[in-house]
């Protein structure tokens, strides 16, 4: 670590040789006046004088730099500075993250009651699957839909509602079986990236496609799997579209309890 004090001695030192150093030269100059003619002794004065004033500057930044103390408190002030900034820096970030963060949650409520909206004529349980299903695919562009409920007083799961089907129905499961018998088991949302051959055929006017992601959300109440929703899309399933399908799940699944109890 540098030794402060020993600079703090040194510019001491070279504080006292200057002012021996002026007044030296100004007893020179004084007796060359009286024993010669000096030319221009105005200027060498003001010379002298600006050198000195310039040697006393130096002499207090070096002595104020190799305080310690003072030195310390430099360094306290500035690091308070800029932590204050970093701290006001963070907090702008916060504010609008939290603003943004805001606007996004809205937009996902929004999104959801659009997709269960114009239901209170609904009165079968197929009716609110056909429903919904149309619903996503209408607001959120799936392409193909399927929802499959769990039988009253059975294990099998079977299709209540569907979406754009070509093929014939997919027969009934039990948990654990097949893909939405795996999502009903986990109780947890799986995306596929990778759609086996022929699980998907979308046909149209316009040719025939394969839809390139799937996405499976169970339909929980009070923790039980009620259903499974099975979504075929062209785009690439966001974070956003997974957090507007947890709402519309545990919505529907609060739907389709009725009819169960019913």
């Amino acid at each position: 670590m540098t030794n402060l004090s020993k600079y703090r001695q040194l510019s001491y030192v070279a504080m006292v040789g200057m002012t021996v150093t002026l007044l030296l030269s100004f007893v020179a100059l004084w007796n060359s006046l009286l024993t010669s003619d000096v030319k221009h002794e105005g200027w060498i004065i003001v010379f002298s004088l600006l050198s000195f004033i310039m040697g006393t500057s130096l002499f207090f930044l070096a002595f104020k730099s190799s305080d310690a103390i003072e030195l310390e408190n430099i360094k306290k002030t500035a690091y308070e500075a800029g932590k204050g900034e970093i701290l006001q820096e963070i907090e702008k970030r916060n504010r609008i993250e939290n603003k943004e963060q805001k606007v996004e949650e809205e937009d996902i409520e929004k999104t959801a009651e659009d997709i269960l909206g114009g239901m209170q004529g609904i009165r079968t349980e197929a009716g609110l699957c056909n429903k919904v299903l149309s619903n996503l695919a209408k607001q959120m562009g799936f392409v193909q839909g399927i929802i499959y409920v769990k039988e009253t007083n059975g294990e099998l799961f079977k299709v209540a509602g569907e979406f754009a089907l070509t093929d014939r129905k997919p027969q009934p499961f039990k948990s654990g079986e097949n893909l939405p018998g795996q999502v009903a088991e986990s109780k947890s949302m799986m995306i596929i990236y990778d759609i086996p051959e022929n699980y998907f055929n979308v046909s149209s006017g316009l040719g025939s496609s394969k839809p390139r992601f799937l996405l499976l959300t169970p339909v929980l109440f009070k923790e039980n799997c009620l259903a499974v929703l099975e979504l075929a899309a062209f785009k690439k399933p966001d974070e956003i579209t997974g957090r507007i399908l947890n709402k519309v799940s545990s919505e529907l699944g609060i739907r389709l309890n009725k009819f169960v109890v019913a």
